[in-house]
């Protein structure tokens, strides 16, 4: 194996986590490549590499941003490891949609995996996971997925999902800041993957916010959330498909 590296898409930290964990079952430091900086112009990786590719699933889809900014991998045959992490409802088709962009990019896809994290909005739903358990299931899944790579099987398993993909349904995000104990620090603004915010960090353009919740994750004086009646309503419609443990999903 030429190098690790961990491509990932992850506004809030779970996928990052996720990726990290599978990382960990083989012996080489990864390379991360944060998708949630802006990029421009190719990134390309060595042949004989292994990539974990992870990102969100927002409403059964993969981001519009993470999709333009996969695009921009060259994989070169490298063999790839996929992980969608979604919000204890549904991935859909995130996963499917995943591996195109692995496989659009050059890579062979030979593993893939969906785990649950806490949603996002809905934070009663999937709290504090990835947990232990999911995180030790993710690290089995790992190990066998390198004992593939390692014994030069490059046979790409049947993922779930539908193409044409579902339609993405993009809703505009409100995200409300309290004037009172915003700072102005600025770190909003500056780790916003879509240049959403403004630089005094008291302005979000809704035309260019994806509803990421990467300000509100990362906001030291926790002074952004989402209205509350938004979130009642995002409950009342679909709470019910996220009741219960949903179970992490692998495949091999």
């Amino acid at each position: 194996m030429h190098n690790l590296y961990t491509i990932t898409f992850s506004p809030t930290g779970i996928s990052q986590l996720a990726a990290d964990r599978i990382a960990e079952a083989f012996e080489t430091k990864p390379v991360p490549i944060d998708l949630c900086q802006e990029v421009s112009g190719e990134i390309q990786i060595e042949p004989d590499s292994v990539c974990i590719l992870s990102a969100p699933c927002y409403g059964g889809r993969i981001p519009e941003t993470a999709v333009e900014r996969f695009s921009h991998i060259r994989g070169n045959g490298a063999a790839a490891i996929v992980c969608v992490t979604y919000g204890n409802r549904a991935y859909e088709d995130a996963l499917l949609e995943l591996a195109d962009c692995a496989k659009t990019a050059g890579c062979r896809v030979i593993a893939g995996c969906a785990a649950v994290g806490e949603h996002n909005i809905m934070h009663i739903y999937g709290t504090g996971r990835p947990d232990a358990s999911d995180l030790d299931e993710l690290h089995q899944f790992a190990v066998r997925a390198a004992r593939k790579i390692d014994a030069g099987l490059t046979e790409e398993p049947v993922l779930p999902g539908n193409r044409p993909y579902k339609e993405r349904h993009v809703s505009t995000m409100k995200i409300l800041t309290d004037e009172n104990t915003c700072k102005s620090c600025g770190l909003c603004a500056a780790k916003c993957p879509v240049r959403a915010i403004s630089d005094d960090g008291r302005r979000v353009d809704e035309t260019l916010c994806i509803g990421c919740m990467r300000c509100i994750k990362i906001c030291p004086e926790k002074c952004r959330k989402i209205p509350e009646e938004l979130v009642s309503g995002l409950i009342q419609r679909v709470g019910k498909a996220c009741e219960g443990r949903k179970a992490n999903e692998f495949y091999l």
